[in-house]
């Protein structure tokens, strides 16, 4: 198993179960990140991935039809050739951003109402927020980050 098979095959692993798409779907998705912008055709797809023809275009419709690819033709050149869609990874850090964002939500409610409750127990029953607090902190962060990234990602997709 060459470099690339071996990275094409963890990142899709980690594709598929994070994004909860098909094996072959997630496999797609890590050999276009592995491609870059000059796109990889069909053919090459087929022969790659060692999946049928039918199998691989069923997996490219359905990832255009979710927005995540797209392609490009060349002059003189019948072929088609699949890409990211530019701005995926922005989409993407969108969603884990809300994600968090509600998540934290969660946790504040949860952390209020243990605040609530505390004033009611026995010091030996009282929850122990801590862990709210720090968890909270954390997303906080960590979804500031991700925003600073994706302002950069804008920022460079406006250049090009």
């Amino acid at each position: 198993m060459t470099k690339r098979e071996r990275i094409i095959e963890k990142l899709g692993v980690h594709i598929e179960s994070r994004e909860q798409l098909a094996p072959l779907a997630a496999r797609i998705l890590s050999t276009l990140i592995l491609t870059g912008k000059r796109g990889i055709t069909f053919e090459s797809l087929v022969c790659e991935l060692g999946a049928s023809k039918s199998t691989i275009f069923t997996h490219l419709t359905t990832l255009q039809a979710a927005n995540r690819i797209t392609y490009y033709t060349k002059s003189g050149d019948r072929k088609k050739y699949f890409i990211l869609i530019p701005d995926v990874m922005i989409q993407s850090m969108t969603e884990m951003i809300k994600k968090w964002n509600c998540e934290k939500e969660i946790h504040m409610e949860i952390m209020d109402y243990k605040k609530e409750l505390n004033e009611t127990l026995e010091d030996s029953e009282k929850f122990d927020l801590e862990f709210h607090r720090d968890y909270l902190d954390f997303l906080t962060q960590a979804s500031a980050s991700v925003e600073k990234l994706q302002k950069k990602l804008i920022e460079k997709n406006k250049n090009d």
